[in-house]
């Protein structure tokens, strides 16, 4: 499956193992632990981009749990367990590849429920 990236950040947190999964919608119910993930800086499909969007490297969804953000409460929920302390908060954002709690609150603006999807065995190019 594509995994597409808008901040060209990503790419090299992903390759450092510092962003270490990654929060979506799925509201099809798409993901499935053992699906094949292709990293991508871009969409391929959008072929008129203005920066060429390029795949960065391939590995395996080895878990996904449910997540609720919840920005104006300082919580996340991650399956059924509530994280409100704010040193945990940061780790959560920083293994998504954000500064920290506050940063990923500027992205989160709004109450989110989704997917937490983790990888492993991954090849970068």
């Amino acid at each position: 499956m594509l995994l597409t990236f808008i901040k060209p950040k990503f790419d090299g947190l992903i390759k450092e193992n510092i962003k270490q999964h990654t929060i979506r919608a799925d509201k099809n119910n798409r993901w499935k632990v053992g699906n094949s993930i292709q990293f991508w800086n871009g969409s391929p499909r959008n072929v008129h981009a203005k920066n060429k969007p390029y795949q960065f490297g391939s590995g395996v969804c080895s878990r996904i749990d449910r997540i609720a953000i919840y920005p104006s409460e300082n919580r996340i929920v991650i399956a059924d367990f509530s994280v409100s302390n704010s040193l945990v908060l940061d780790d959560i954002a920083k293994n998504d590849g954000f500064e920290n709690w506050e940063e990923m609150k500027t992205f989160f603006t709004e109450d989110f429920e989704g997917k937490l999807i983790f990888w492993k065995h991954c090849i970068w190019w």
